[in-house]
């Protein structure tokens, strides 16, 4: 157990500043503390940490993974170190190093001057260097002090000042106080903390307090000689898990010069620094008894609409025993739906009670039977619905099902603070409650929920956009986005290996790689990811005597300069996960390759090794991995493509047609788990549009209906071409892609390599969004997003910074975040940046913005020819430009670039009038 708060029970605090001092001067201090939290609980996800600029973590709780994502978001992360303390197994192994025992931690206080003990925090700190961390935060430095007499007192600090110098000589340090030490020590730290300035504590009588003016005072003295001294001064203060209270009090700290950190008393919640994470979570249930995650109606109808509007899907088992544990505090939201039966668990009754008293709650489908839950839902059943039903309040967008008898129970509200705004009635006019405003959340009970039809159809009976999410409750954010990128939406496209030994029926009798390869890659300036199937190709595989000729046709493939080499798997298994039961296995459990059991080994390491080694050129390798048949791999597999630092793609099952529409039957982003992401493919393959390719072999044109349902009025996904090797068998499906090129071309999209796509969508969940004490700024945070969606109101104003600029889209301003860290301000104005000039749109992907004076520097990576659009840029004109290489138009006061070859641009313009506004 990590002691951080072990000096807590000897020293006290407050001191109170007027509100309106502290906003003064918190102003005029924000800019000079950076924000900083100490956390030392599991780490299942790193979204909340990213949003700090500097974390302290127990290195035991953060993985290797976690650790590069949080460098990679330019967080600075400090390891927690223990010096004058060890628990119990620990302190076992340095018996001679104990001098004396704590009481209150359960810790054993160790000597400073035993040379094993010394040895092993210096080994340690080497260790922590190693693995990339940017320094230590060392506790425990005053624990000697209520063991060590007079005598051997300066014996003791004598040896500690020599052993941090030591740990200093390896990684910088922050200490925990050391007051009586840091003055001697030849290098000086990077900070000194001390808890409890203003709040504490007490654990004797389990409750926060607010410390006495004396020991405030006392602290405050200690903390402004450590500034006097140029070291900054932070303060840890512990307070409940109300936010605008610590908010207040990190205000406070602020206001006395000092960076704060305002958190719980085990620091395992997420505190208030200068910034502070919004809550993105929302919090949703299944039953594993009924379904595996990734078929709940948690994963398969509420995460994307959760994603859509900014946050974070976190479906829960009911069964988890953690469940009675689990912290509501990180979250903005949660929603239950679930069967009856599920609530006849008695910790499903009582996180359901916990939620209702903590968070905005909506309760979906069918209710407990329980009375008292159902006196605290506040509805009363009143029989169930008869025959043929309808909706009054919204809308139809498909028929409610008839009701047979006892089928749906007919609820009515039993409080006057609620607001229903559905109501249901069935054939015999008799009404009942549909959905409604709770003071707690909200209802949204059976037949409203998705209907699932024949034919692997999905509907939600009315708009669950303009109906369901109001009654979520959660607030308007700024919305990571991976559907769009510098202002444009994303274009992928992206060929599974199936079918690459076909033989087409065309001129010559090509296989069906050699048709894909003259006929669409050839020809076209996308970019492409590129699989095959090594028991296709491969000599080990199904067909060993044309395998030569087939290894040379994908040589060449992947030889093209817009080709992202992928692997489809060794045999192409059918399926991932041995949980799911196939009722019928028409295709076996892989390809029949001669004396060969499925391994996923094999499937997964062997067949990225085998493309690396045979087919791919020097200067590339396979970036991606596509999954097969289900597409529905487990935790443990997709972590294979972890190991090998590839990304992964496909599952998921978004087909959408203007005769089969629902948002019902759009899936998620991804997939996620705590050790994996599972980037599912944006839109469905030729196989849905063909039935399963046995007919209609010009079909998949019809994925262009897909493209605009999901591009408008809500924009859900990138637009994806996704097909297969066997699409270039016939003439009908041929013609098929070449009408789908057509209209790519015809539209103003970014392309992107689907590993490009992948590095975002994997970072989605994990894009950190803050806010600031002093302000109303947001701060978003990503290894991977680029964009993020406003309401179309809003528009980001001139003091925002990491943003080159903005575009409309069919539901709101699209932001272009151009580094990690973003700092957002908005405003309601009709004109972005204050009518400063900015970057509008691009097919590109911003790699480097900076805007300084009247300069502005970029540079811009194309996959195809250069066309960028400038925004009240009529002033701004492009430095040292070479009209070969990029040519420049102005109209009204717009500027536009454009080039004849894709590439990497690194560009100037130069402006009449000032363009700073993220430098």
């Amino acid at each position: 157990m990590v002691k951080f708060g072990r000096t807590l029970y000897c020293i006290a605090i407050l001191y109170l500043v007027s509100f309106s001092s502290v906003q003064a001067q918190g102003v005029r201090t924000q800019d000079k503390a950076h924000s900083i939290a100490f956390y030392y609980a599991d780490i299942d996800s790193i979204r909340e940490l990213v949003s700090y600029e500097r974390v302290v973590v127990d290195p035991q709780h953060l993985s290797d993974i976690q650790l590069a994502q949080l460098k990679q978001a330019q967080t600075k992360v400090y390891a927690y170190l223990s010096v004058g303390e060890a628990p119990a197994q620990l302190a076992q192994e340095f018996n001679d190093a104990k001098i004396g025992y704590n009481d209150v931690w359960q810790a054993h206080i160790m000597d400073s001057a035993n040379m094993q003990w010394r040895d092993y925090l210096v080994s340690q700190a080497q260790k922590l260097k190693s693995q990339g961390y940017e320094g230590v935060f060392l506790d425990t430095l005053d624990s000697h002090l209520s063991v060590t007499d007079s005598a051997k007192l300066q014996d003791q600090q004598k040896a500690l000042i020599s052993l941090v110098a030591q740990i200093q000589n390896q990684l910088p340090v922050i200490l925990n106080r050391g007051f009586d030490i840091y003055k001697k020590l030849p290098q000086q730290p990077v900070a000194i903390a001390a808890e409890s300035l203003l709040y504490s504590y007490d654990y004797n009588a389990r409750m926060y307090k607010q410390q006495s003016a004396q020991d405030t005072q006392w602290l405050q003295a200690r903390l402004n000689e450590i500034k006097t001294a140029g070291i900054e001064a932070i303060v840890i203060d512990y307070l409940g898990a109300d936010t605008q209270q610590r908010i207040k009090a990190a205000q406070e700290i602020t206001a006395l010069g000092f960076t704060p950190y305002v958190s719980d008393a085990m620091l395992s919640q997420f505190g208030v620094s200068t910034h502070y994470p919004f809550p993105r979570r929302v919090l949703a249930f299944y039953n594993s008894k009924v379904n595996l995650k990734k078929n709940s109606e948690c994963h398969k109808f509420l995460a994307t609409l959760i994603e859509y509007v900014g946050y974070v899907p976190q479906c829960i088992d009911i069964h988890d025993p953690q469940l009675a544990e689990l912290d509501l505090s990180r979250y903005a939201g949660a929603v239950f739906w679930l069967s009856q039966a599920s609530y006849q668990y008695s910790y499903t009754q009582d996180i359901l009670s916990r939620s209702l008293d903590t968070l905005p709650t909506t309760v979906m489908g069918e209710l407990p039977e329980q009375a008292s839950l159902l006196q605290k839902l506040g509805v009363t059943a009143d029989g169930s619905y008869i025959g043929k039903m309808k909706v009054d309040g919204a809308d139809t967008l498909y028929p409610l099902p008839d009701a047979a008898p006892s089928q749906y129970v007919q609820y009515l509200l039993d409080t006057q603070a609620a607001e229903e705004v559905i109501t249901l009635v069935d054939e015999m006019g008799n009404k009942g409650l549909g959905a409604a405003k709770m003071p707690w959340g909200s209802l949204w009970l059976e037949p409203l929920i998705v209907q699932e039809l024949i034919g692997d159809r999905n509907r939600w009976p009315v708009d669950p956009f303009t109906h369901l999410l109001p009654l979520l409750g959660l607030p308007t954010i700024p919305a990571p986005d991976v559907t769009t990128e510098s202002g444009l939406r994303i274009l992928t496209a992206h060929i599974d290996g199936d079918g690459f030994p076909s033989v087409a029926w065309l001129p010559s009798r090509p296989y069906a790689g050699e048709s894909i390869l003259d006929s669409i890659l050839r020809k076209s300036t996308l970019p492409h990811t590129v699989s095959v199937i090594e028991a296709e190709v491969g000599d080990k595989g199904l067909y060993p005597e044309i395998a030569p000729q087939l290894e040379a046709i994908a040589r060449k493939i992947f030889a093209l300069d817009n080709v992202e080499v992928a692997s489809h798997t060794f045999s192409h298994p059918f399926f991932w996960d041995p949980r799911v039961s196939a009722k019928e296995k028409l295709y076996g459990d892989s390809l029949p390759v001669p004396n060969y059991e499925l391994d996923y080994d094999t499937e997964v390491f062997g067949s990225v090794r085998y493309i690396n080694e045979r087919l791919a050129p020097k200067d590339k390798k396979v970036s991606v991995f596509l999954w097969s048949g289900m597409a529905n791999p487990t935790e443990e597999v997709i972590s294979k493509t972890n190991q090998l630092g590839i990304y992964n793609v496909n599952g998921g099952n978004t087909y959408v047609l203007n005769d089969n529409y629902s948002v019902a039957q759009v899936y998620p982003h991804v997939n996620w788990y705590e050790d994996a992401v599972q980037v599912y493919a944006p839109v469905m393959n030729e196989n849905l549009y063909t039935e399963l390719w046995t007919e209609n072999f010009n079909g998949f044109s019809r994925v262009i209906e897909t493209f605009e349902l999901l591009g408008a009025p809500h924009r859900l996904k990138p637009a994806s071409i996704y097909y297969h090797m066997y699409s270039g068998v016939y003439p009908a499906s041929l013609n098929a892609l070449n009408e789908v090129y057509d209209w790519v071309e015809n539209h103003e999209l970014t392309a992107l390599y689907l590993g490009e796509f992948a590095q975002r969508a994997h970072s989605l969940y994990e894009t950190g969004l803050g806010k600031s004490i002093f302000d109303d700024a947001w701060y978003i945070t990503s290894t991977g997003v680029r964009s993020a969606r406003l309401l179309p109101n809003l528009v980001p104003a001139e003091q925002s910074k990491g943003i080159a600029g903005v575009n409309s889209g069919p539901d709101g301003n699209y932001l272009i975040l151009s580094a990690p860290r973003t700092k957002l301000v908005v405003a309601k104005e009709t004109q972005p940046f204050s009518g400063k000039p900015y970057l509008q749109q691009a097919n590109a992907v911003v790699e480097h913005w900076s805007a300084r004076a009247n300069i502005i520097e970029m540079t811009l990576l194309s996959h195809q020819p250069l066309q960028a659009t400038f925004a009240h840029a009529d002033s701004c004109n492009l430095k040292d430009s070479d009209q070969s290489q990029v040519s420049t138009r102005k109209q009204g006061d717009s500027l536009y670039l454009m080039t004849k070859a894709k590439g990497r641009f690194s560009l100037t313009l130069v402006c009449e009038k000032n363009v700073e506004l993220n430098g």
